[in-house]
């Protein structure tokens, strides 16, 4: 009997020391776009762009995606959606956007991957409301990619990296 308590004792212990989940957001821009008009569709370039993205992030698990109500950030995401079979949610941008979705999800999401496709403005936005700095996106970059990781617990940590073709 007491070693079946000890190892109860034990087995609890090892629960409560189990790794805190993972978080994990990539966050783009959206691709090349026509003009600057609200419904300007993509470039060739930027329609070559979103394929990528769709092959870079094919072999990813991918709970959600948000992008915002402008047609070239949901032509940028259309191609990942398709792939993965999953039904991107639109997210208005206004005020309260970068933080309203960062607190969507911290509390939607924890644990889980997450794509957000958006702007130069909101995705720098975005990784600040979830408590990193990065610095500006330049109008004439369209192929970074970030990578945040947040534990509970930890400081958030993102990964900057590029994807496609250079745009600059």
């Amino acid at each position: 009997m007491k070693r079946l308590a000890l190892a109860l004792a034990l087995f609890a212990t090892s629960l409560t020391a189990a790794p805190n989940p993972v978080t994990t957001v990539i966050l783009v821009r959206h691709a090349e776009k026509a003009s600057q008009e609200d419904a300007s569709p993509l470039t060739p370039a930027g329609t070559e762009r979103a394929k990528e993205l769709a092959r870079v992030l094919a072999a990813v698990k991918i709970d959600a995606i948000y992008m915002t109500q402008f047609r070239r950030v949901q032509d940028t995401a259309a191609p990942v959606a398709q792939a993965l079979g999953i039904t991107p949610l639109v997210r208005n941008t206004g005020a309260t956007y970068a933080a309203d979705l960062a607190k969507e999800i911290r509390e939607q999401h924890r644990g889980q991957t997450v794509l957000v496709v958006g702007h130069s403005n909101t995705t720098v936005a975005v990784m600040k409301a979830l408590g990193v700095d990065v610095p500006k996106i330049e109008e004439s970059e369209f192929d970074n990619f970030y990578v945040l990781t947040d534990v509970d617990g930890a400081a958030p940590k993102v990964v900057a990296l590029r994807y496609g073709v250079v745009a600059r």
